[in-house]
């Protein structure tokens, strides 16, 4: 898989397996030339490990961040698989980000490496974007599930918007995968997003270019030569 990479990184032939749904966490990674020691915010945590776009970043790479989890029955997987990562059990649309971002990571850099943004129904993600501190806080690399394959397209148009306006590029609209219990083609379900602050210009012309419907990740990700 290493040798496959669009953009190489160094200690990408030391990666035992990755654990996102959709090769999240390599395109945290291939954005962030393989950042050691990076912070995220994980809204919408689910299992620890399991389809989990933050495992690979905290297991082999030294990350560290807050995962928010409405369902408590997630806690045991966490406390099982992930015991060391911080787990916040909470509404993620009653918590005041302004507030709580300075305690999680200190208020002398306002920066994240890598912001998740996917709880259910994708209207809910949207209102927790709308939450968030943007004006103040900056994130170098944003996954934001729009769910567009279920028909409700608010989420992602206005994500959108919200985005472009606060500067950020994105470098993969409609981002497909396929699951077969909702349509026999792949489907549309996640935007990628990058901060032009920190991922060099040239990452981004490369995905933007290579944008194709459908778009799956392995096409932004990998070169097949």
């Amino acid at each position: 898989m290493a040798e496959l990479l669009r953009f190489p990184f160094e200690n990408a032939h030391a990666i035992p397996k990755n654990f996102s749904q959709a090769w999240q966490d390599l395109f945290v990674l291939s954005m962030l030339d393989g950042r050691c020691n990076g912070r995220y915010l994980e809204i919408g945590a689910n299992f620890a490990r399991s389809n989990n776009n933050t495992c690979l970043l905290s297991s082999s790479f030294g990350w560290e961040g807050v995962s928010i989890e409405f369902d408590p029955q997630f806690l045991r997987s966490w406390q099982q698989e992930r015991p060391d990562s911080n787990l916040v059990i909470a509404d993620a649309l009653a918590l005041d980000y302004a507030q709580a971002l300075p305690r999680w990571f200190g208020a002398d850099c306002k920066r994240l490496d890598y912001l998740q943004l996917d709880i259910d129904p994708s209207y809910n993600t949207l209102l927790a974007l709308k939450r968030l501190p943007l004006d103040d806080w900056r994130f170098s690399v944003i996954t934001f599930e729009t769910d567009a394959y279920a028909g409700d397209l608010r989420a992602r148009d206005e994500s959108r918007e919200i985005f472009s306006r606060h500067h950020y590029e994105l470098v993969a609209a409609d981002l497909c995968v396929l699951f077969v219990a909702a349509a026999p083609d792949p489907i549309p379900f996640e935007d990628w997003w990058v901060d032009p602050q920190v991922v060099s210009r040239n990452k981004i012309d490369t995905l933007k270019r290579l944008a194709t419907q459908p778009l799956l990740p392995q096409h932004l990700l990998f070169d097949a030569g």
